[in-house]
């Protein structure tokens, strides 16, 4: 049996799954994405500017490569005027991953939230439903292995997009990108945890808007409300207390590079969340290669990027090799000691 044929669950069940990256603001980085509307038409437009960072994330360790298909919903792409494309970019984007994949790594499809969900409006629910069941139909006749929901702020948009996925017989993992300690409907995280595992999702967790310091107290309230896997992708820019998702944040969008966390920041946050019983561990925007290859090390693996990991002894100016802790400023932690105050709900 290839590695390839593990599914998803089979994997979680043996240990923790590395994810992939940020992909959207990664590629609006190099000249291939538009900020603002933030839609992947590169699967079309730039076929190779996509494999090729695949190819990175793959190279630096990840277990699972998502298909970038986020905001690849038709209502969204029509904003940016690709709504006649959606047919072509979900196809095009699931089968760059799988041709970079291999029989290395899984494929994820994606969904995200639609910006069409109004609590108010009795119809949208339906409508959305039928979003999330166009995209996941395009994405299977592709080949994905499991399929991904993410940033999701309502619970029930989020409950659409899971039974479309259990609709149509795959494993889901399902994602919050949230504010405060609720949904947007006002529903706590642990009770909307239970419902989402309780209608059957296989994964739970959060991804974007969070630095590890601030995802991670939410992950461990979502990991004591349900018995099954939880999931972890957190941003690698840092953001504050009183500004906890980077959104919120004044540099957002165009000025984050000055807040990129460290290769080292984001290797403490695997190891940790690995700690906290956390299966999924992955990153998210401003997450590249080199925080993908530092968290596969420090989860001892060393994938194929590790042939080129740093050997600072053999730079001239140097007296010693250097650990990425002691580059980073500051003394190892013990892996004990306290770093998150949970208990308070106001994360």
């Amino acid at each position: 049996m290839s590695p390839r044929r593990r599914g998803i669950l089979e994997r979680l069940r043996d240990g923790v799954v590395l994810g992939d990256g940020g992909y959207i603001l990664e590629l609006e980085r190099r000249g291939y994405v538009q900020a603002g509307p933030y839609t992947p038409e590169v699967a079309i437009e730039h076929p190779d500017a996509l494999r090729e960072l695949h190819r990175e994330f793959l190279r630096a360790g990840a277990d699972v490569l998502q298909a970038l298909t986020f905001y690849a919903s038709r209502e969204k792409l029509g904003t940016a005027g690709y709504a006649d494309q959606v047919d072509a970019i979900n196809r095009a984007a699931v089968r760059i991953a799988n041709e970079v994949a291999g029989d290395q790594a899984l494929v994820a499809g994606t969904l995200c939230l639609t910006w069409m969900y109004d609590p108010k409006d009795p119809g949208s629910r339906a409508h959305v439903r039928r979003l999330f069941d166009e995209q996941v139909a395009l994405q299977a006749s592709e080949g994905v292995d499991f399929f991904i929901g993410e940033t999701f702020a309502f619970l029930e948009e989020a409950r659409q997009c899971l039974a479309a996925v259990k609709a149509a017989g795959y494993p889901a993992m399902i994602t919050f990108t949230l504010r405060g300690p609720e949904t947007a409907e006002g529903v706590p995280l642990d009770e909307a945890t239970r419902i989402l595992a309780g209608d059957g999702a296989d994964v739970v967790g959060a991804n974007c808007g969070r630095d590890p310091e601030r995802m991670l107290p939410m992950v461990e309230v979502m990991r004591k409300a349900t018995s099954g896997y939880v999931a972890a992708q957190p941003i690698a820019y840092r953001t504050r207390d009183d500004r906890p998702n980077f959104t919120q944040l004044p540099e957002f969008p165009l000025a984050l590079d000055p807040l990129t966390l460290t290769r080292a920041e984001m290797a403490g946050y695997a190891v940790r969340a690995r700690d906290l019983g956390i299966r999924y561990v992955g990153s998210c925007c401003g997450s590249a290669a080199h925080h993908v290859r530092a968290m596969a090390e420090a989860l001892g693996r060393r994938p194929p990027a590790s042939a080129k990991s740093p050997d600072l002894g053999r730079h001239p100016g140097m007296q010693k090799s250097r650990t990425l802790d002691e580059m980073a400023g500051r003394k190892t932690k013990s892996p004990d000691a306290p770093r998150f105050a949970t208990g308070d709900r106001n994360w």
